[in-house]
């Protein structure tokens, strides 16, 4: 693990103890069975053109109208290697709302990663809380986080988390298995978004005969075939190539927008920050800048998105 040795900000004028190093190399660390992810992917012209023309930029609800979906309060998280405390985060407060796409925006090391674990109740906080749709995440035993996961989060992982013995339709379904749908029902619905994601034709191949790019549709069918209010994308397209990154991202955010899902996504990359509505910068394991990104955001199918592919592929 490579540490970086960083200054930590005043809390109430008072300075964090000076052999607090900053990492932020920590491991989802959880079981596939407690997460049960869901995605989609590709939509139709006609429902990209209705999503467009409902959330334009700048036209989208005010704060003051939504509720909020995740409130992180002081949140601060260390963790202890030998005899040295390696620090991830550092007093941050945040309130996402209901139906916001927000971008934590850092480089390799920044916290970012770490903030979405604790978002999810992956790890569990040195200090502070995390409170969703009013219950707090940071104080619910394992059990009761397992319930409270797959009723209301899914999951994109950049490296897809894949179950590489089963094919396509599966994997999709798996998350609704688990809620106990009958399989005749959620083979139906896996097949369905399989569809919706361009994979109609690969239900039956496993991991291991699709490209990096089909089984990440996989996976976007899989975080959000169960509807769930909230989705988290650790680096979802850290391992595409410009095309399906912005095949990908379209996806995600035409999903979330047609059934009004909160959207968190983790990545370095600003072009896929475009996205958001709100960008959250992390650096050093705080919060640098929050960026209202709504007027100039990227709108699914746009021309931006399409330079941004030609300017790629032109190198």
């Amino acid at each position: 693990m490579n540490n970086e040795t960083v200054t930590c900000p005043p809390e109430n004028n008072t300075s964090p103890p000076e052999d607090v190093i900053h990492n932020d190399n920590t491991e989802f660390n959880f079981n596939l069975r407690e997460v049960t992810s869901q995605t989609p992917d590709k939509v139709s012209e006609q429902a990209i053109k209705q999503i467009n023309a409902e959330e334009k930029p700048g036209t989208m609800k005010s704060e003051q109208d939504k509720k909020p979906a995740i409130i992180i309060d002081n949140l601060s998280k260390i963790f202890v290697i030998g005899k040295e405390k390696v620090r991830a985060l550092y007093n941050v407060n945040l309130t996402i709302y209901e139906d916001e796409i927000v971008c934590l925006l850092g480089t390799s090391g920044s916290g970012k990663s770490t903030l979405l674990n604790l978002m999810a109740g992956l790890e569990k906080p040195t200090k502070g809380s995390v409170t969703i749709f009013g219950e707090r995440v940071d104080k619910m035993s394992e059990r009761k986080l397992a319930v409270f996961r797959q009723k209301n989060m899914g999951f994109v992982f950049q490296s897809y988390n894949l179950l590489p013995t089963q094919n396509a339709i599966d994997n999709v379904s798996m998350p609704l298995a688990f809620a106990g749908v009958k399989r005749k029902v959620r083979t139906k619905r896996a097949k369905d978004m399989l569809k919706l994601v361009g994979l109609g034709k690969r239900m039956k191949h496993k991991p291991t005969q699709m490209s990096g790019g089909q089984q990440q549709r996989v996976g976007i069918a899989r975080a959000f075939v169960a509807k769930p209010k909230i989705v988290f994308a650790d680096e979802p397209t850290g391992n595409l190539d410009t095309r399906t990154t912005i095949e990908v991202m379209e996806m995600m955010v035409s999903m979330s927008r047609e059934n009004h899902q909160t959207l968190v996504i983790v990545t370095h990359d600003v072009e896929i920050a475009a996205y958001a509505d709100k960008i959250y910068h992390i650096t050093d394991g705080v919060i640098s800048e929050v960026e209202d990104n709504r007027s100039k955001q990227i709108a699914v199918g746009s021309e931006e998105a399409s330079e941004i592919i030609k300017a790629a592929e032109s190198v």
